[in-house]
C-alpha cells in the first residue's frame, strides 16, 4: 500500500511550529528547488547540498550549478533569507562505476533507484557528520521520479539525528508552482533528467524530431 508522504509532511509542519530546525536539503537544480525552497523556508534554516556527479557532461553540471547558485542568490535577496549553497565534488568516473552495469535499463528502472540512493546516502552522511536536525531532496517534486522509492530510500537511512524530512514534493501543485517560479525568474530549464544515459535518450529524440 502506498503511503501519503505528503500528508506526512504537514504533520511534521506542525509538529516543529515556529522551532526552526536546521535542514539540509539536496538539490538537483534550481528549478526544481525553487517552490520546494519557498515552502521550507517558512520552517527550517536551509541549507543546500549540491551533491549531483551523475549530471553529464560537466559544462551541463556546471550550468546547473551555476544557474542554482545565482538563483539562490537573488531567493535570498527577495525572501530576506540567508540559505546557502555547499557543492560536493563532483566525480562522474565514480558515479559511472556503480551504474554501468545497469546502463541497458531504461528511464525509470532500479537504475535511477540506485542514482537515488547515491546521491542521498552522501547527503545523509553530510548531514550526520555536521549535525544537522534533519535532512531530505527535492527529487520527489518530479512528476518522471519515483516518491515511494525516494522516501523509501530516506527511511532506510532514519535515526535520531539527523532525521530524514518525508515529502512528496509534487502534491499541491508543488510541480506547478516550481514551473511558474522557473518563469519569474528567468532560469534555464534543462530538457533531460542529467545522466549520460538520459542525454543519450534526450538526442535520439531530437533526432527523430527533426
Amino acid at each position: 500500500m502506498k503511503i501519503n508522504y505528503d500528508l506526512k509532511l504537514q504533520e511534521k509542519l506542525l509538529k516543529i511550529g515556529d522551532t526552526k530546525p536546521s535542514l539540509l536539503l539536496h538539490v538537483c537544480c534550481g528549478p526544481c528547488s525553487s517552490n520546494v525552497i519557498k515552502e521550507l523556508c517558512e520552517h527550517f534554516k536551509i541549507t543546500i547540498y549540491y551533491s549531483n556527479s551523475n549530471i553529464y557532461p560537466l559544462e551541463e553540471y556546471q550550468r546547473r550549478y551555476q544557474e542554482l547558485f545565482h538563483f539562490i542568490e537573488r531567493f535570498n535577496h527577495d525572501f530576506q533569507q540567508n540559505i546557502q549553497v555547499i557543492e560536493d565534488p563532483y566525480n562522474h568516473p565514480e558515479w559511472m562505476s556503480h551504474m554501468y552495469a545497469l546502463k541497458e535499463l531504461p528511464e525509470g528502472s532500479l537504475r535511477c533507484r540506485l542514482c537515488y540512493n547515491l546521491r542521498m546516502r552522501r547527503t545523509f552522511d553530510y548531514a550526520k557528520i555536521h549535525h544537522y536536525d534533519y535532512w531530505t531532496t527535492v527529487l520527489s517534486i518530479s512528476p518522471h521520479k519515483n516518491s515511494q522509492w525516494i522516501n523509501e530510500i530516506g527511511d532506510s537511512w532514519q535515526s535520531d539525528s539527523p532525521k530524514f524530512l518525508y515529502a512528496d514534493f509534487k502534491k499541491n501543485n508543488g510541480y506547478l508552482k516550481s514551473t511558474q517560479m522557473t518563469k519569474e525568474y528567468d532560469m534555464y530549464r534543462q530538457n533531460y533528467c542529467g545522466c549520460m544515459f538520459s542525454y543519450e535518450e534526450m538526442l535520439k529524440r531530437k533526432e527523430k524530431d527533426d
